[in-house]
């Protein structure tokens, strides 16, 4: 029985039913026009403030030039994340799954529930340093945040509304009605503008404040901000980097990059017989078992690990990582054969080790984002 329940499971992710993966392009867009909405005013740009180190050491921003952030389009996105008129029974916002004290993800919570109290069956990602990737979900199901932010609102385990139905929920609400006008003007209160104003918001969502930023900032002449990290920390930092003992690097970057992730996907072997993840999006065999990598950051906020949710703590995921690598696993990323006992060999770390790995992952939080009153309704 419980083979057949994950036979069930891999087909229902196969063919796109998932949390946060749904695919969106036939979504329709049903614009509900506002008559006496003013069209002669202009939004206020808004000039983003990069954390010093993310300003001198990352990869260009992305926001796509229709999309350009304006101070108009950024409050009204705050507003709708947390708006539960986006669904069918006015019962949760995204914010309902993406909680700011938790670094925008559901902490404790493998599958978050959808409007009727039906679970998912993949893990809610946490949000922040979003202007920085190039795809989103932990498929990579959307080229932007625009798209991203289409797809919960009718997805049958979350929102299960229609966009004409928001989008009259919406325009029954004069404040709605000013708001949408001031952020953009000659455009129609539906499913694109209120996805635009939802990705204007989740970029300004920047994690950068932490005793790693402090300490790697100092490489590039950044004076630290605040404390650094500890010996324990950086005893920890130097078993991450080093490709004989964790070497997380490959998948996650190192000192040079805030990030933490090449914002790449691979297959870390979890199972032997993986969840399609990639593969969705592409048809492609060789992508089977594929998942975005996601960032080191925030992780004391934003357990359970991984996709599915299957590790509570920071020291299991450790402890998957020099153990619990399935060699067999199709599509095993190559930086996983060393760990899985292919040539021979595994890893192990001693006890103080990964004490001090674990030490140098928590550094990686950042109290100031989780609790900073700009991200809160």
């Amino acid at each position: 029985m419980k083979h057949l329940i994950k036979f069930k499971l891999v087909l229902i992710v196969l063919f796109g039913v998932s949390v946060f993966t749904a695919c969106s392009s036939d979504d329709p867009v049903e614009p509900v026009p506002c008559e006496d909405c003013p069209t002669d005013n202009t939004p206020t740009p808004y000039s983003l403030k990069l954390p010093p180190l993310f300003a001198t050491a990352t990869t260009p921003l992305n926001i796509p030039a229709d999309n350009p952030l304006t101070v108009e389009g950024i409050a009204l996105g705050k507003r709708l994340f947390y708006e539960k008129k986006l669904s069918v029974n006015n019962s949760i916002s995204c914010s309902s799954c993406h909680k700011p004290e938790n670094s925008f993800s559901d902490k404790g919570v493998a599958f978050s529930l959808g409007a009727v109290g039906q679970p998912g069956i993949i893990n809610a990602m946490p949000l922040f340093n979003l202007i920085y990737a190039d795809s989103y979900n932990w498929d990579g199901s959307a080229a932007s945040l625009e798209k991203q932010a289409l797809i919960p609102v009718a997805h049958p385990l979350e929102m299960m509304e229609s966009w004409k139905n928001v989008a009259l929920k919406l325009q029954g609400d004069p404040s709605y009605v000013n708001d949408f006008s001031r952020a953009f003007p000659k455009e129609p209160i539906d499913s694109i503008t209120v996805a635009k104003a939802l990705a204007q918001f989740e970029r300004t969502l920047i994690s950068g404040n932490t005793r790693a930023d402090n300490e790697f900032g100092m490489l590039y002449g950044i004076p630290p901000s605040g404390p650094t990290l500890t010996l324990e920390e950086k005893r920890g930092f130097e078993v991450f980097d080093d490709q004989e003992r964790g070497d997380c690097g490959h998948c996650h970057g190192g000192k040079f990059n805030p990030n933490w992730t090449e914002f790449t996907f691979q297959n870390n072997g979890l199972d032997l017989n993986p969840d399609s993840g990639l593969a969705k999006v592409t048809k492609q065999p060789f992508d089977v078992g594929k998942f975005k990598v996601p960032s080191l950051r925030n992780l004391i906020y934003t357990a359970p690990y991984m996709h599915d949710g299957r590790f509570n703590t920071i020291e299991e995921v450790v402890e998957f990582y020099m153990s619990g690598v399935n060699r067999n696993s199709p599509n095993l990323s190559p930086d996983m054969v060393h760990r899985s006992g292919a040539n021979g060999h595994k890893i192990n770390l001693t006890p103080q080790e990964k004490s001090d790995l674990v030490a140098f992952l928590k550094a990686l939080s950042d109290d100031e984002f989780v609790n900073n009153p700009n991200f809160r309704p």
